[in-house]
């Protein structure tokens, strides 16, 4: 399954137990397929610096995590420009990232992406829900 993971289920995924961090691990492990675009990475760097999210900059694993991310494999430029989002327009950049990617399915937890349930044919769904989905322990 090839998947996007928002930045807010990335961050969560990095920075704490639970179901996004067991989609990460998924992914990392090769049992899903995790595509990321350069706006995205950039958006996750700049994100793990506001200081409320100190434990994620902290972290560990987080230079393992960037460096993974970053590889070519999981990387897409997207070619389409999308402005569905309007009140939160960074969220598009979810969706270009996802429709380059040919996504099976989007994971967030935003309540703009979501409100939507669905782009494109791509199902915009909760980490628990995937884990769900998926079964992913």
């Amino acid at each position: 399954m090839r998947v996007v993971l928002d930045t807010n289920t990335l961050v969560s995924a990095i920075g704490w137990a639970g179901t996004p961090h067991r989609l990460l691990r998924a992914c990392m492990q090769g049992k899903l397929e995790l595509f990321i675009s350069p706006a995205l990475i950039d958006e996750l760097s700049l994100v793990i610096t506001y200081p409320k999210l100190k434990v994620v900059a902290m972290h560990p694993d987080l230079p393992r995590v960037m460096a993974w991310l970053c590889q070519p494999e999981h990387l897409v430029i997207p070619r389409q420009q999308i402005n569905v989002i309007v009140e939160d327009p960074p969220d598009n950049r979810v969706l270009e990232c996802a429709l380059e990617a040919s996504a099976g399915a989007i994971v967030s937890g935003d309540e703009h992406l979501l409100k939507l349930k669905s782009f494109d044919g791509i199902p915009i769904l909760k980490s628990f829900e995937a884990c769900n989905i998926w079964n992913i322990a």
